[in-house]
């Protein structure tokens, strides 16, 4: 009677998994098959002695699901990879400036355009009594608004928006005691120390606005041209500016004393300080300085402010400048430098140093509004 061999009963995946240990541990089970038919086989079917000793094709496919399993169970969580800090959006504070008026002058320097507007203090649009005028100086990087060269001259009528910036330079004595009327002070000095002050410059710092739109009217206030962005401000004069207090004065006057704040803003155009790093992975960048003034220490809706450094002040207002006396000896000193006091020492008539006055001009914002944030 022939041989047959006993299929055993398939498991499905499940069971398999469970008696994987008892499966393996179990003795294999062989049946005997006559030798004749082993012959027949081998006579019949050339290379059938290698194919016997190798395994089984269900069981090969058992052993790795066993695998594949026991290495699911106790394999390491995979490492979680860590993600770079989200960083915050840089934020500026607030820095626009909208004024109306006429050009009084033009010059140039390095390549820029830059004019002084006469802005009325009555409402007017063209202002030609000095006594009701305040002025602002404007720049014109290139010479151009908005990427298009400009055409501007004395005498024309102006509507300009930009941002506050300040302005530091060296001004030359001979400059200094040109506009005093003074240039016999060096007939003074140590004929030693006259070279010295030849080449001797003072410090000077005002502020300016960088012009980014801008529009030409007649006399009468119709538009007949424009360059930048539209201009949706109405106002002919009006600054709004946020920044942190970095120095607070007052000044005394005879109709009482007036609360100063010079504020340092940091708005999208400030530039960027390569020599230092920044916090949070943000660039470091220059401020630009700004002036508040507080009549009698008062917004000009008889708000009080009490301010101190480092406070964050938000400012509505209009611009002014306002007219100050220096005198020769106190632009000196601002210099710091024991050289310079030595020559002064030296000059044959000390009392000029007193007398040779000048008169200076500051651009300031008189607030209107304010916001102290606690």
């Amino acid at each position: 009677m022939p041989a047959t061999k006993k299929t055993p009963k398939k498991k499905s995946v499940p069971e398999q998994v469970e008696f994987a240990e008892l499966e393996a541990e179990a003795p294999v089970m062989v049946e005997e098959v006559p030798t004749t038919d082993i012959e027949a086989s081998a006579s019949e079917e050339p290379g059938a002695e290698e194919a016997s000793v190798e395994e089984p094709a269900p069981l090969e496919e058992f052993n790795k699901q066993v695998v594949q399993v026991v290495e699911e169970q106790y394999a390491l969580p995979a490492k979680k990879k860590k993600r770079p800090m989200p960083q915050a959006r840089e934020q500026f504070d607030l820095n626009q400036v909208v004024a109306s008026g006429v050009i009084r002058s033009v010059w140039g320097k390095n390549n820029d355009v830059f004019a002084r507007l006469a802005l009325s203090l009555r409402g007017k649009l063209v202002e030609t009594d000095d006594t009701f005028a305040s002025y602002l100086t404007l720049r014109f990087a290139d010479g151009m608004v908005g990427g298009q060269p400009i055409s501007i001259q004395s005498g024309d009528v102006l509507k300009v928006q930009g941002y506050l910036v300040h302005r530091e330079y060296q001004e030359t004595l001979r400059k200094f005691l040109d506009e005093a009327n003074a240039m016999s002070f060096l007939d003074y000095v140590a004929a030693d120390d006259l070279p010295a002050w030849r080449l001797l410059t003072l410090e000077r710092r005002n502020g300016l606005v960088n012009v980014r739109s801008m529009s030409q009217m007649d006399g009468n206030g119709r538009l007949a041209a424009h360059f930048g962005e539209p201009i949706h401000e109405k106002s002919a004069n009006r600054a709004q500016v946020e920044g942190i207090v970095a120095r607070v004065w007052e000044y005394r006057h005879d109709e009482g004393m007036d609360l100063f704040a010079r504020i340092a803003v940091y708005d999208e155009h400030t530039p960027v300080d390569s020599k230092r790093a920044g916090n949070f992975g943000r660039a470091r960048r220059a401020a630009h300085y700004v002036t508040v003034r507080f009549a009698n220490g008062r917004t000009s809706n008889g708000a009080l402010i009490r301010l101190h450094q480092k406070m964050r002040l938000r400012v509505v207002g209009e611009l002014r400048d306002k007219a100050q006396v220096v005198t020769l000896r106190d632009e000196l000193l601002k210099l710091g430098s024991s050289e310079v006091a030595a020559m002064m020492q030296r000059v044959t008539d000390g009392g000029q140093l007193s007398e040779i006055k000048n008169h200076q001009e500051s651009l300031h914002i008189l607030a209107g509004a304010a916001v102290v944030y606690s």
